[in-house]
């Protein structure tokens, strides 16, 4: 049998999930209606209509599946509320007394608890490491001078990205001009489609206040931020305590040292050995992703998805090569080599929080960084570093803009710069949470909050895509960092990395 190396099943796992979402579709002219005693699908209809008594409340056509399921969701009173199907022969029917109007669901979706799982077992391993191995990190960093020398360049690194991202986003906006490109049908169908997403996210009423999020860094209870998750909190009480604990005798904090030590070598070995299943996993989180949303919805918002998706290339593969170039004498093609479990996890679970374990074991392991560099500099990435979403943002923000006729000055759009960095630091490295932070990216330059209706339907597929370069920045600067303090190792981009067979 032949030897695969992880992430080459893994590739195969994305592949064939996608091929099997594909195949697996949820069917969008398809709908199962359920009542008290069962349930009928119908499909194929021409018009869906919402009655009440002899009235017509709304009417919708064949191209409209998920506008329908949510209007009957957001209809408070179903007392007397009848669906009339017309098909296009001309019959039609009536339903009356239903209790739930949904999708066919089919094996393609049902397989995703599989990969929800898999995300979860990661998650769980992340908030542990990240306090770990910064405790672990800042105490091995002898004195504050040196804390604040890594801590300066890190911060300093990843500002540096994070301004090169949005402009990179900006000038691609402005070039392509994505939001006069889409037609007022298509405005109005995806506003219809996804209004009461949009209003359930501006209602969570997100804003940035400097002062406010300097403050909110510290935590009133660290045991709180553990438990909730609060990734910045957490950054700032394990930092503190590890540069703390250097500050008492040695016969007292070498035995905590010790523990957290032992802590974060655990949580390691615990994701190589939860990677094993990662092509299962990656398989039925891309099968469920494609079958749901499948690549319609791309082709409504072809060059506002075509914007992102080629700034966040240029940001991967022109902009980060030309750092490596830059700032070591590291090879591109070996550095990516390496990186290929990374991509993989990052972009099949869009999450920097869940990637961080195995972002962590390969610096260590192939790209040569010392365990007290990884170990501050990965954690604070990827609780402020958000290369890839920044740049979303600022395309979103412009592409929402033109859709509305909105002509931004320059001055509005070095303020999308400013405000989409900010938000990006503030953004949880967690799926999705970059939309809700774009809602602040809007107030800036005053475009209306309501139109990330227009962007909701594409921004699973790109929450997908962003992750990757925000996880390739975080691994960029650990080699940098580790560089410049002429501590970085040997490169082994293609060592054994546990799961193969």
């Amino acid at each position: 049998m032949p030897k695969f190396q992880l992430h080459t099943k893994i590739i195969i796992g994305l592949i064939l999930g996608a091929v099997f979402g594909a195949i697996f579709a949820i069917n969008p002219n398809k709908l199962e209606l359920t009542f008290s005693g069962g349930s009928e699908s119908v499909e194929n209809w021409q018009d869906f209509s919402f009655l009440r008594k002899d009235s017509v409340l709304k009417t919708f056509d064949r191209n409209d599946q998920l506008t329908i399921i949510k209007y009957y969701k957001n209809t408070k009173d179903k007392k007397d509320l009848r669906l009339k199907v017309r098909y296009s022969d001309g019959t039609e029917r009536f339903f009356e007394n239903t209790t739930a109007v949904e999708k066919i669901r089919t094996i393609g979706v049902m397989l995703k608890p599989v990969g929800d799982i898999f995300v979860r077992l990661l998650m769980m391993i992340a908030v542990p490491l990240v306090l770990a191995s910064l405790i672990v990190g800042a105490a091995s960093l002898t004195d504050l001078k040196h804390i604040a020398k890594i801590g300066g360049k890190t911060l300093g690194f990843y500002a540096l990205t994070a301004v090169m991202a949005i402009t990179i986003g900006l000038i691609l906006a402005n070039v392509i001009e994505p939001g006069h490109k889409m037609d007022p049908v298509s405005k109005e169908r995806l506003m219809d489609a996804y209004q009461d997403d949009a209003k359930s996210k501006i209602e969570q009423n997100v804003s940035l206040n400097i002062i406010d999020f300097l403050v909110n860094i510290v935590p009133k209870n660290p045991f709180k931020a553990i438990a909730d998750g609060d990734f910045l909190q957490i950054v700032f009480f394990a930092i503190l305590t590890g540069v703390f604990l250097v500050q008492i005798p040695n016969d007292k904090a070498k035995p905590v040292i010790t523990f957290f030590e032992g802590l974060s070598e655990t949580m390691i070995v615990l994701v190589e050995k939860i990677m094993i299943v990662a092509p299962f996993a990656v398989f039925t989180l891309i099968a469920a992703t494609v079958a749901e949303f499948g690549f319609n919805i791309l082709q409504t918002l072809l060059w506002y998805s075509l914007t992102v998706v080629i700034g966040l290339t240029i940001l991967t593969f022109v902009e980060y090569p030309l750092l490596l170039k830059a700032f070591t004498k590291v090879k591109v093609t070996d550095f990516f080599r390496a990186q290929k479990q990374v991509l993989a996890v990052a972009f099949s679970t869009s999450s920097s929080a869940a990637t961080l374990p195995v972002t962590m074991d390969v610096c260590e392991k192939r790209l040569g960084v010392p365990t007290k560099i990884a170990s501050f500099v990965l954690p604070l990435g990827t609780t402020v570093n958000m290369d890839g979403t920044a740049l979303y943002q600022a395309v979103a923000a412009m592409f929402i803009a033109q859709v509305y006729g909105f002509d931004l000055n320059l001055a509005q759009q070095l303020t999308i710069v400013l405000t989409a960095a900010l938000a990006a630091v503030g953004t949880a490295p967690v799926p999705g949470v970059g939309l809700i932070m774009l809602i602040i990216v809007l107030k800036s330059v005053g475009v209306p909050e309501e139109g990330i209706a227009l962007i909701i339907g594409v921004d699973r597929i790109l929450d997908m895509c962003r992750t990757v370069p925000n996880v390739i920045a975080d691994s960029l600067a650990c080699v940098v960092i580790a560089n410049s303090e002429g501590e970085l190792g040997e490169i082994t981009p293609d060592a054994e990395y546990p799961g193969t067979m």
